[in-house]
């Protein structure tokens, strides 16, 4: 049945590479990045250097959004809308626009809903804030009692505090375009998008909404990076280089995705331009360690072996991995690919060396750019890959080639044992 299959009618990428899928396919088929060294100081003092595939900016009036929407967020928050829900809107706006969905804002009764994604929205700016403003506090009152510290914070931070809250997040953006069907806020690690694009079929095929949004965004942190680099996972030469001898880590990508999904039913009834059926995925819970996956665990393999099972043994056409460009993971996804495919794999890819490692967001973002890699018949090289790690057994596409791409698999190993395979199909 139609309305039981699941499509992908609107995408909305914002990346260090472009805005919209436009500008983001063409520097993809190009072979560019937007990667920058980055700085970070305190009291003007440099303190940290890092490179960083760097979103760009944009206003979000630009983007058609009702600045009376704008205006009602500001008033709730006593200031500027946040970094973070301003390039969820932005993301949400732009799939919003590709899809043409048709839906009455107004009517509580509409059944689109959104699926939300962030691995902690809001929190980089607000430990800025405490840092800074609670300096100032004890630094113009050195006699201070902890009684007036606390009135003087909680007075200061209460509702920023409340705001960062996910559900919040959800709100603002569910308000900002008028749905009023059943969402969801999802934080499963690096994982976050696969299992928003599962959760946001099933939502349809349950009948609880008609359409469903699944959008996530990711913007620097400088106590992320401080961490990852303190761990030695940030490569510091600035490049991702997957499943390469030279593999050194990864690096921040900010950004993000909108994916609107609606049932095959809706779609062409109302006559949109399909990118992809969502065929559905595996999905698995290693649970061991947060910061390395179980090498001789099969739980990664497991969940890629579910997924084929939605592709209904016909042939995959491209498999792109996480591909981090840690030691660890690229061994840990080589070993499940290898398990499950043997010798004669499809042709892989990875796509984070063009936007970075975009953490919760960054199969969202990658989901973008496949569907316009399926629907142009283009798999994209993977970039800054000059001697592949023979040992791994993975034959790499590392130089952009035409092909006839059909299906599609995705597969994501998050922090905390959090693993995802989903499988993409072209309509034809």
């Amino acid at each position: 049945m139609d309305s039981q299959r699941v499509v992908i009618t609107g995408i909305g990428p914002i990346a260090s590479i472009g805005i919209g899928k436009d500008e983001v396919w063409s520097s993809v088929t190009e072979g560019k990045t937007g990667l920058k060294s980055e700085e970070y100081s305190i009291s003007d003092k440099a303190s940290q250097k890092f490179y960083l595939h760097k979103a760009k900016d944009f206003k979000l009036c630009d983007l058609g959004i009702d600045k009376a929407v704008l205006n009602d967020i500001q008033t709730w928050k006593d200031e500027e809308i946040g970094k973070d829900l301003k390039y969820i809107l932005g993301v949400v706006k732009l799939a919003l626009d590709d899809s043409r969905l048709s839906f009455d804002p107004k009517d509580t009764k509409n059944k689109v809903g959104l699926v939300l994604t962030h691995e902690n929205p809001g929190l980089d700016d607000f430990y800025q804030k405490v840092i800074d403003e609670s300096f100032d506090l004890l630094k113009n009152n050195s006699s201070i009692s902890k009684e007036e510290y606390f009135k003087g914070f909680f007075g200061k931070f209460q509702k920023r505090a409340y705001d960062l809250q996910t559900f919040m997040f959800l709100y603002h953006a569910a308000k900002a375009f008028g749905f009023h069907g059943y969402s969801l806020f999802i934080n499963n690690a690096c994982a976050s998008g696969l299992y928003a694009l599962e959760a946001a079929a099933d939502i349809i095929k349950s009948g609880k909404c008609q359409a469903v949004i699944s959008a996530g965004v990711d913007l620097t942190s400088i106590f992320k990076l401080l961490w990852f680099k303190g761990i030695g996972m940030y490569a510091e030469d600035g490049l991702i280089k997957p499943f390469s001898k030279d593999r050194n880590g990864f690096v921040f990508g900010e950004g993000g995705a909108g994916i609107v999904l609606e049932s095959l039913e809706s779609a062409k009834k109302r006559k949109a331009h399909i990118y992809a059926e969502y065929s559905g995925g595996g999905f698995s819970l290693e649970g061991w360690k947060v910061t390395i996956p179980d090498l001789n665990g099969d739980s990664y393999k497991k969940a890629l072996s579910e997924a084929l099972t939605k592709a209904q043994k016909e042939t995959i056409d491209l498999l792109v991995p996480h591909g981090v460009g840690t030691t660890v993971a690229d061994s840990h996804e080589a070993k499940a690919i290898n398990e499950v495919f043997g010798r004669i794999k499809p042709p892989i890819t990875a796509l984070k060396p063009y936007v970075g490692h975009n953490l919760g967001s960054c199969c969202l973002l990658e989901t973008a750019i496949l569907m316009m890699a399926l629907g142009n018949n283009l798999i994209p090289a993977t970039l800054n890959v000059n001697d592949i790690d023979s040992k791994l057994g993975m034959d790499l596409v590392t130089t952009s080639k035409k092909s006839e791409i059909k299906i599609i698999v995705k597969m994501a190993c998050g922090f905390a044992g959090y693993n995802g395979a989903t499988i993409f199909k072209k309509i034809c």
